[in-house]
């Protein structure tokens, strides 16, 4: 199965990396660091608007009298009285000066509850007055204006080159090793028992080496395992030739001497023994099948299936063949090919009334050809498609066969490099899906 993209291992690596970088970066720049700002904007504000208050109370002792809070001219034109460097001095957005000692407001609005933010200061004039300043502390920008900031900036750029690099650095020491233990399982999944892992890997003193050394114990297991069991069978099969081959000479003799009421018995032990040998060499072709090369020879499509469609052709005229010829040209060991197709087509021939037909139909899609195999039997329930690939599996009221050819046919196509599946509904017939690469 293909891994989609959103799920690969780089990408969740990537997306850690970011989303911590970011999260850090954050709480300190825009927690941290706003309420830091924050403080020293009031500190600053405290400075500037008593510096304001301080030049207001002097001329307001002075001359008795205040420019108006609602004329900005005026403000400008005072600010011209005074020094140069006076007109680009802070002037704050809102502001109110009170005199302790008497209540009178003596600049800014007669309410102060309509500021926000306020900050009430304390101000001593040269003639040794006190007055209450309350300055209006709206503070900027805010922290939504301050993020929108920050994703425009080249700290976010930044950022997303490091968490890449960093990303792609664990994934040189992660996924990459990672993908290669992927390929050497799937290698020993498709028949290659000699597969392990090179000595890159295996050395790691750290846990990909360790999973790499424990992959290489688990495939020895495998290999002997399998090997143990092919030799069995064949040692079995071969001790059992001997024997059946005297049984049937025996009853051959005895049905020489026998009368002719008891031909019958002798012929029932001749089937039964053919039955044995027919048995006898479907598991010796269970056997041979995972000792058979899986080479990467060019063959032709056409050829094998146009072979097979004439043997049954020949040998089973009751079923009739749709085959419509395709050239397409595949790689690997033809020989699989033909007895992957050549079991699928045994077991349909066996398993469906006669006259009705079996359709071959090939496409080619995505670099992979898909070959469907259709008849036009009683069909399978999906409790017996999930066994029907198992060996010595055979459903009630199939007494052809010992369900070993469907078995045979999918390890065929798993040499191969593909996958057989089933499809079917009962009433409906069975659908084989072969896929292979091209």
């Amino acid at each position: 199965m293909k891994i989609r993209w959103y799920k690969r291992l780089f990408l969740k690596i990537f997306m850690t990396v970011w989303l911590t970088s970011f999260l850090v970066i954050a709480l300190t720049a825009f927690v941290i660091g706003h309420l830091s700002e924050q403080e020293r904007y009031r500190d600053v504000l405290s400075a500037k608007a008593l510096g304001q208050a301080e030049l207001l109370v002097d001329r307001y002792e002075r001359t008795g009298r205040l420019p108006s809070s609602k004329a900005p001219k005026d403000w400008r034109r005072f600010y011209k009285d005074r020094d140069d460097h006076h007109e680009r001095r802070f002037f704050p957005p809102k502001l109110q000066i009170q005199e302790k000692s008497s209540g009178q407001i003596i600049y800014g609005a007669k309410d102060d509850r309509g500021f926000r933010n306020p900050l009430i200061l304390g101000l001593v004039s040269d003639n040794g007055k006190e007055y209450r300043v309350v300055v209006e502390a709206d503070i900027r920008p805010t922290l939504a204006a301050k993020l929108f900031g920050f994703f425009l900036s080249v700290q976010i750029v930044l950022l997303m080159f490091v968490a890449g690099i960093t990303a792609l650095l664990i994934s040189l020491m992660v996924v990459r090793p990672v993908n290669r233990l992927r390929q050497y399982t799937r290698d020993l999944y498709t028949g290659d028992l000699s597969a392990r892992t090179d000595d890159c890997l295996s050395r790691r003193g750290d846990e990909i080496g360790e999973l790499s050394r424990e992959f290489n114990r688990m495939a020895e297991y495998v290999e002997h395992t399998l090997q143990s069991n092919q030799h069995l069978l064949q040692d079995v099969s071969h001790e059992l030739r001997a024997p059946l081959a005297r049984l049937q000479m025996a009853a051959g003799l005895a049905g020489q001497q026998v009368p002719e009421e008891g031909q019958e018995f002798i012929e029932r032990i001749n089937l039964e023994c053919d039955r044995i040998n027919r048995l006898i060499d479907e598991i010796l072709s269970l056997s041979r099948l995972e000792q058979m090369e899986v080479s990467d020879q060019d063959f032709a499509l056409k050829t094998v299936v146009d072979t097979l469609v004439h043997d049954y052709q020949f040998s089973a005229p009751q079923h009739p063949l749709i085959w419509t010829s395709v050239d397409y040209r595949l790689k690997g060991n033809p020989a699989l090919l033909e007895r992957a197709l050549n079991n699928i087509l045994g077991n349909a021939v066996k398993h469906t009334p006669d006259g009705t037909e079996i359709r071959i139909t090939a496409e080619q899609s995505d670099g992979k050809l898909r070959l469907s195999i259709v008849d036009n039997g009683p069909g399978l329930n999906q409790e017996q498609l999930d066994k029907m690939f198992k060996p010595f599996v055979r459903f009630t009221g199939q007494q052809n066969g010992y369900g070993l050819g469907l078995s045979i046919a999918q390890r065929a196509v798993q040499l191969l490099g593909g996958t057989l599946t089933a499809q079917s509904k009962p009433g409906a017939g069975l659908v084989l899906l072969l896929e292979v690469s091209l």
